[in-house]
């Protein structure tokens, strides 16, 4: 499949999520449309042979960030906010700014790049780029190499902090609910006697 096709669809999708976003009634499908959003930008980053970043989008944002919000708002149970039936007389509006913007973009990206010269078109400009085939490396091995040739040390420290500052919070988690809980003896509530209710109502 042509990489030109495949740029033009994922960008129509990654738009089309971020209105979605801005238009959905209920929140948990706009945190769902901008996990989308950030899908298709880690899509377009590996076509663009970013790959470290396109991972870091997913493994952050999706992974990280994204999920604990729609957790949150999962957990909140808010009540669906829908549009009021005014704001649907500005959407033609709306729709006419969007398109020229999108025109202008397009048009714009298309003056900064040199068109092929037997072709003359933003779309036919099939640039091939030869030394990749005498060295290829692409991003995730060069921070791999920098990182575990150079910087071992520094990555093992940020790890062991990392770990450190987990078991803490585990260990004051468990002690705060050890102190607060509500603590009961079978054994001397079973034991007391009439002289201990005749005690306590002398008292």
């Amino acid at each position: 499949m042509n990489l030109n096709l495949l740029f033009t669809v994922f960008s129509f999708a990654l738009v089309f999520s971020a209105f979605m976003v801005i238009f959905s009634k209920h929140p948990v499908f706009c945190l769902l449309f901008l996990v989308g959003c950030f899908i298709f930008s880690s899509f377009l980053l590996l076509l663009l042979e970013c790959e470290f970043l396109a991972f870091l989008f997913i493994v952050v944002y999706v992974g990280a960030i994204a999920v604990l919000f729609l957790f949150a708002i999962m957990m909140l149970e808010p009540k669906s906010k829908y549009l009021s039936q005014n704001a649907t007389k500005y959407m033609p509006i709306g729709f006419l700014f969007v398109t020229t913007f999108v025109l202008v973009v397009l048009i714009l990206l298309q003056n900064q790049f040199d068109s092929n010269v037997v072709g003359n078109s933003f779309y036919s400009n099939k640039y091939f780029n030869w030394y990749d085939l005498i060295d290829s490396v692409n991003d995730i091995e060069v921070f791999g190499q920098v990182l575990y040739s150079y910087f071992v040390l520094h990555f093992l420290a940020a790890g062991f902090i990392l770990l450190m500052v987990l078991i803490g919070i585990v260990y004051l988690t468990n002690n705060f609910n050890k102190s607060s809980a509500f603590q009961q003896s079978i054994f001397k509530q079973l034991s007391r006697n009439s002289d201990f209710f005749k005690n306590l109502n002398r008292g």
